[in-house]
């Protein structure tokens, strides 16, 4: 063999090395790969973020991430339009085959789980995250931590609902009182989120006592359009008549009410890197020791995709936005995220809502949103009829009658059993 032949083999040799090492990093991996060199892989093999929500967050996240690893990164965005989800499901779960990493809303959990987009998460992985950054609340736990009995993705966020105000605000027994405040005390310069995209969730969170939650069990027969919903319509649209501001989102009203042009109303900041404000927070009326809780169905949530490319750098990415060096800035920048974990210190302008939410968010029991197949065309529906009924083109039981009409639509569409056992899971049960 000559020189050049001994060279020329040995070159073969080492490209043929190096592209089985390459292989085996870029294996979809619900176990360990074996894996090349970090520094070497990282800026061949960029990770590769899912984000379903708006478009200017991405640069927070991706500056975040680069300021603490040299792993590149690839932040794909699908637009996420709250007042118009129909299609997100769809074109969700073909994104998330070309990502590693998924930030999603929590209401399309189930579909992402039934759907094998994403990898269920080990009680050892869940162990870790805890030990390092602290558990989570029982309400994000609960409430968006698990579907069925596994953990499918880990909360980044949990905002809720606050009665908030100017001057003192002692805690409101019913809806009635509230309504008899906005018309008495506050005379009108008040508001509740009746923004379209926010008037179905508003609804929810009033009706969030009712004693059977959305459907029936046995069938998922639809239960919206029952006395006690019907009830809760109407008193909505009465205290809605007496608003000055009406189609306010909560971070509007959150706004307002700071700005001293709203004496009250219900809301929350949406981002923690707004202007500072100085308010009176109080739980919602009717809230008690045994209320349920109901989470925003948008709230984000991060999962590892089932077609994740680079398994060990996907978990530290997920670890990292659950509440790793320098993800609270990130955080507090990127809209329905906050600080979840035990042992989180709240500064800045929206500490007093954090320090609030935080004791909210200790609450046991959940009533959850519907994570069935088609989730967001089931919210869909119920914000448009709502809004149908606070502008007068609609009464409360016609507008509830269409919700339970077309919902009873969209189960048949997808299946009635395999509906039933979505549902079942998102109430924290076996299917």
């Amino acid at each position: 063999m000559t020189h050049a032949d001994f060279t020329t083999g040995r070159r073969r040799f080492l490209v043929g090395a190096a592209a089985v090492a390459a292989g085996f990093e870029l294996g979809c991996s619900k176990t360990e790969p074996v894996a090349a060199p970090a520094a070497r892989s990282s800026k061949v093999v960029p990770l590769r973020v899912l984000l379903v929500g708006e478009k200017g967050d991405k640069d927070f996240i991706s500056r975040g991430w680069q300021a603490v690893s040299e792993q590149g990164l690839e932040v794909n965005v699908l637009p996420l339009e709250r007042a118009d989800p129909s299609g997100i499901g769809d074109a969700f779960l073909a994104a998330a085959k070309k990502a590693d990493v998924v930030i999603y809303p929590l209401a399309l959990v189930g579909e992402a789980a039934r759907s094998e987009a994403v990898v269920e998460m080990t009680t050892d992985e869940v162990k870790r995250i805890e030990s390092k950054f602290g558990g989570l609340p029982p309400t994000a736990r609960n409430g968006a931590a698990r579907y069925g009995k596994s953990t499918y993705a880990l909360p980044l966020g949990c905002t809720l609902p606050a009665l908030i105000a100017q001057a003192r605000l002692e805690p409101l027994d019913s809806w009635e009182d509230y309504d008899a405040l906005v018309q008495g005390e506050w005379e009108g310069l008040a508001a509740e989120p009746t923004a379209s995209g926010w008037a179905g969730t508003m609804f929810l969170w009033r009706s969030r006592n009712a004693k059977s939650w959305l459907f029936e069990r046995k069938d998922l027969t639809p239960l919206i359009h029952t006395e006690p919903y019907v009830k809760s319509l109407e008193l909505m649209l009465q205290t809605n008549s007496r608003y000055v501001e009406k189609d306010q989102t909560p971070d509007q009203i959150w706004a307002r009410v700071g700005e001293g042009k709203l004496r009250g109303g219900i809301g929350f900041p949406e981002r923690r890197s707004g202007p500072v404000v100085e308010m009176q927070l109080s739980a919602l009326p009717g809230t008690v020791a045994l209320s349920k809780v109901v989470l925003d169905p948008f709230a984000p949530v991060v999962s590892l995709s089932a077609d994740c490319r680079q398994t060990s750098a996907s978990k530290r990415f997920i670890e990292w936005m659950c509440g790793g060096e320098g993800s609270r800035s990130v955080r507090r920048q990127v809209a329905g995220m906050n600080d979840l974990r035990d042992g989180a210190s709240w500064s800045g302008d929206s500490a007093p809502y954090d320090r609030w939410l935080a004791e909210q968010l200790q609450a046991p029991l959940i009533a959850p949103c519907p994570q069935l197949n088609d989730a967001m065309d089931y919210l869909m529906v119920l914000d448009q009829q709502i809004r149908r009924a606070l502008v007068g083109d609609a009464a409360p039981q016609e507008a509830l009658d269409v919700v339970a009409e077309k919902w009873t639509d969209l189960t048949s569409s997808s299946g009635v059993d395999e509906q039933i056992r979505a549902w079942r899971m998102a109430q924290g049960m076996r299917a």
